[in-house]
């Protein structure tokens, strides 16, 4: 077989693949790490309060997400929406740990998600960094 020729498909079309995956493995990466840097930053520094559920939102797909209100020793007008789930992940009126950030009480989070975040964001930053990197090596032996 010649090095033109991979199994009926032109060099050139796998690199374009390879191409493509190791752009749009490193945008989810990069989005990825932003937001598990985000959620350590709150699990090491952040303050936790006792917020309470005041609402549910519905976005697109049929999912719920829930608004929980919070105060700070500044501020008592503050509230944060989880992540969306099938199901609420909490009933209005149930009181909730919030993790915000002193220096910003603006950026908070539920406990609860900012502890899945992490593991999440930790293994699926290793799953797509790997892809990333797959796809780079790929690139490089069809050189």
């Amino acid at each position: 077989m010649s090095i033109d020729n991979v199994r009926g498909l032109p060099v050139l079309a796998i690199r374009i693949f390879l191409f493509v995956m190791v752009c749009a493995s490193s945008l989810v990466l990069i989005t990825n790490l932003y937001a598990l840097r985000k959620a350590k930053r709150l699990e090491s520094s952040g303050m936790r309060v006792e917020g309470e559920c005041v609402g549910h939102y519905w976005p697109s797909g049929g999912y719920v997400g829930v608004v929980c209100a919070y105060s700070t020793r500044d501020r008592s007008d503050l509230s944060v929406r989880s992540s969306r789930y099938s199901v609420a992940p909490v009933e209005i009126g149930d009181v909730v740990e919030v993790v915000y950030d002193p220096q910003s009480p603006e950026r908070s989070m539920l406990s609860f998600e900012v502890d899945k975040r992490v593991g999440f964001d930790t293994g699926l930053s290793v799953v797509v960094g790997t892809l990333a990197a797959a796809a780079m090596a790929g690139i490089v032996l069809t050189l």
